[in-house]
Formats: structure tokens, sequence, C-alpha cells
């Protein structure tokens, strides 16, 4: 029993760790293996199709939501409570989600969004169960503080310092260009995928 315990919290501790490249190969997978079977795109940038409009704008909302906090928190030095980190504790796991999810959506294949569910299931949330406990233990009173007043995904208001300390230095530390840049290859090559068939 104690062993079976201790190969789940292995595997846990896995998915945590390389959540980020995990979600992505994974995420990858999911489009190719779908346009390998024929199914086409959908439409970004017709008003016809709502749903590939929704899933462009999803994803555009969950890279803009990442580089907003990426650029706000100085990881490991101190707590960010200011700009996306004072209406969501977690702004840069909601932005992957909303980013995994508009994929789906421009995909067109439903089943996919059972498959993200899982994936945040899997990699984030103990991800972020374990950094509360991490925030907990390192800024104590000043994360009970924060956490009192800022909820775990959805905002319960809009304070006025929202948009205050963002660092294209720290957006560049943080290394945000990856996820910006890879999104971003991936809607041009679906695009192109859609208007010219290419498989």
């Amino acid at each position: 029993m104690m062993e079976t315990r201790s190969s789940i919290q292995r595997l846990s501790d896995f998915f945590v760790r390389n959540r980020i490249r995990l979600t992505t190969i994974l995420v990858l997978l999911l489009i190719v293996e779908d346009i390998l079977e024929g199914v086409r795109p959908r439409d970004l940038v017709s008003f016809q199709d709502l749903w590939g409009t929704s899933g462009l704008i999803l994803v555009l909302l969950g890279i803009s939501l990442r580089s907003w906090a990426a650029g706000a928190i100085h990881k490991g030095k101190k707590l960010a409570t200011h700009g996306p980190y004072t209406i969501t504790r977690h702004p840069l796991y909601i932005g992957s989600f909303l980013m995994m999810t508009g994929f789906s959506i421009i995909i067109g294949d439903n089943e996919n969004i059972w498959f993200i569910l899982i994936i945040f299931l899997l990699f984030y949330l103990p991800a972020i169960r374990n950094e509360e406990l991490e925030l907990r233990r390192k800024f104590r009173e000043e994360w009970l503080s924060y956490a009192k007043r800022t909820s775990l995904f959805f905002p319960k208001k809009i304070p006025a310092n929202i948009l205050s300390n963002w660092s294209l230095t720290q957006w560049v530390k943080n290394r945000e260009y990856r996820a910006c840049a890879v999104s971003l290859i991936v809607l041009i090559m679906l695009g192109l995928i859609r208007e010219f068939q290419v498989l």
C-alpha cells in the first residue's frame, strides 16, 4: 500500500515538473492526429464560423493573460499580488487552459475538450496545490491575507491596481516568448492547413 502511494506520488511529481512540456506535446499530438484523420480546422477569421472565431479569441486571451502574468511575476523572490494576480491566484494556468480550449475549438473535434480537462486535472491541479503549499510556507501571513482576498480562479472583484507593474524585461526573463511563439506558429499552420487543405 505504501509502495503504491509512493509510485502514485512519483508519477504526480513527474507530471507537475514536466507539465508545460507534456501539455505542449499532448496538445500538438491531438492536433496532428485530428489533421491526419481529415478533420479540417475551423475558419479563424470568418464571422460565419463563430466557433473558429471563438477558438481564436480564447487562444489570444490565453496568450495575453499568460504574457500579462509573466511580466508581473518575480518567481521565487516575492509574492505576486498585483496586475493579474489581483483577480486570480493562478493567471498563468488559466491562460494555459484558455489556450488549450481555444485550440480544441479551432480543430473542431469535441473529444479534445475531454482530453484538455484530463490534462488540466492531472498536470495543473497538483501543481496548483503544491505551489500554494510552498507559497504559504514561504510567505506565511502575507500569503494567507492574499489568498483570503483573491480567488483561486475566478475574480471576486476587479481592483484599482490591476494594470500596475508589468515589465517586458520580466516577461523575457520568464521566457514567455516561447509560449507566444509556439501558439502563433500553430495558429498560422492551422490557418494554412484549412486554406490549402495541406493534409
